[in-house]
């Protein structure tokens, strides 16, 4: 029977309870989760503030509050299955302990950035702002260095010619005992 306390509560987020007081569903904001790249769902807690005795107004669940508020009275206590539990304390007033809203509906949604390739936006490096733009620029430029093996390459070659022109002209070229390169100086 109390079972239409809780569906009310949920659906309207408050239920009043004439002669006993009003439930509300109370709603914490999402949270998000940078470490596991996800936005986890707002959270629900269900608050409880007590009416005085005078004010109490008529409405669809006055004979369910009498009802409840004298099971509280004969058995000290009443659960509302997915709300809560209404008990008296030592100076004979109503109090509640919420249940803990089932977590089941409210799943954590997976938010991965997206950062667009053609699109310039703003970053952090080291303690500068800079734009991907420009990070991208930096490290895709080249190093422009001269290719120059080929002077190296005539350098050799020229060493080598003139070692091989100062051999033959300091001993001359000789095939068996005659000097070719001494018969043509």
């Amino acid at each position: 029977m109390y079972n239409i306390i809780a569906t009310s509560l949920f659906q309207n987020k408050i239920c009043l309870l004439p002669g006993i007081g009003a439930l509300s569903v109370e709603t914490l904001p999402a949270e998000t989760d940078f470490v596991n790249s996800r936005i986890l769902a707002p959270q629900y807690t269900i608050e409880f503030s007590t009416e005085n005795e005078g004010n109490a107004p008529f409405n669809e669940f006055s004979a369910i509050s009498q009802l409840l508020r004298n099971e509280i009275d004969h058995n000290g206590s009443a659960e509302i299955t997915g709300v809560g539990v209404f008990s008296k304390d030592e100076s004979g007033k109503i109090t509640f302990e919420p249940e803990k809203v089932n977590a089941a509906f409210t799943y954590p949604v997976n938010a991965e950035r997206v950062i667009r390739q053609n699109a310039a936006h703003a970053m952090l490096v080291g303690d500068k702002e800079t734009t991907n733009v420009v990070m991208t620029e930096y490290f895709t430029e080249e190093i422009l260095q001269k290719d120059r093996w080929w002077i190296w390459a005539i350098v050799l070659g020229v060493l080598g010619i003139a070692a091989i022109v100062f051999h033959f002209t300091q001993h001359g070229y000789t095939t068996g005992n005659s000097h070719i390169l001494g018969a043509v100086l």
